[in-house]
Parts: C-alpha cells; sequence; structure tokens
C-alpha cells in the first residue's frame, strides 16, 4: 500500500472501494488495534475511526485518486476531530510497557531500598513450650 502523504509519514490517505460502503479513509499506523489480524480506518462516510479485518479490507484499498486527492484537506480535518476523542487499544498497553519498563530490573532491586527489620526489639516472643 504506498502513501499519498509524506515519505515516511505514518498517516496514510486513500479510499476503501466497499460498493455503498465505499468512502475515503486514513489509515494512522500510530493508532493500534493490539491484535495484528485488525487496523484503524478513519471513515470519511461514517465520520469514525473504525477497526476492520486486515484480510477482508486491505484488498479493498487503493490510493486516491487525482480528484478524490483534492478532498485531502476535508478528510484530514474531519480525522483529526475524530482522533480527539479516541483512544485506541494498543495505547492502554503501550501505557503498561512503558510503565513497567520503569520497575526495577530485578526483584532484588526493588527490595534493597526496604529497611530490614531489627528482631531486637520485637514485641513479640516465641513460645518455645512443647505443650
Amino acid at each position: 500500500m504506498a502513501r499519498t502523504a509524506k515519505k515516511n509519514s505514518p498517516v496514510w490517505y486513500g479510499y476503501l472501494q466497499a460498493g455503498d460502503r465505499s468512502s475515503p479513509v486514513i489509515r494512522d499506523d500510530r493508532l493500534d488495534t493490539g491484535n495484528h489480524k485488525t487496523l484503524y480506518l478513519f471513515n470519511l462516510s461514517r465520520n469514525m475511526i473504525l477497526e476492520y479485518s486486515r484480510d477482508v479490507v486491505e484488498p479493498k484499498l487503493r490510493e486516491l485518486k487525482p480528484d478524490e486527492a483534492a478532498n485531502i484537506q476535508e478528510l484530514d480535518e474531519a480525522y483529526k476531530k475524530a482522533r480527539r476523542g479516541f483512544r485506541d487499544r494498543g495505547a492502554g498497553i503501550r501505557s503498561i510497557l512503558n510503565r513497567s519498563s520503569k520497575t526495577p530490573a530485578s526483584n532484588e532491586d526493588a527490595f534493597n531500598d526496604i529497611p530490614a527489620e531489627d528482631d531486637s526489639d520485637a514485641d513479640w516472643v516465641e513460645d518455645d513450650d512443647d505443650d
């Protein structure tokens, strides 16, 4: 799938050919479904970011034709508006991974900062009685 936007841009502008449901679309590789079998596309006709099965949708995607590319600004503005309120599932996974990468490298390191207990001042006494 070639890109219509700037080279190396994570955003691709295209067209979903799906009969009555055909629409200009945007694919933003920064949005992650958390499932390698699906992808998110902004669908201008529905004015929403939707999750699609890769196997089903990828064969139906094509580059925008020159007359369709004239509407990229409208497509881009609608996408930005939909994107403001959208949170992809992959963002939650990335957030968890980022937090876990900030934890100590090993459990031993995690306990190095905990002061050892001093048994000399314990207010409990072991019962040596073998009743």
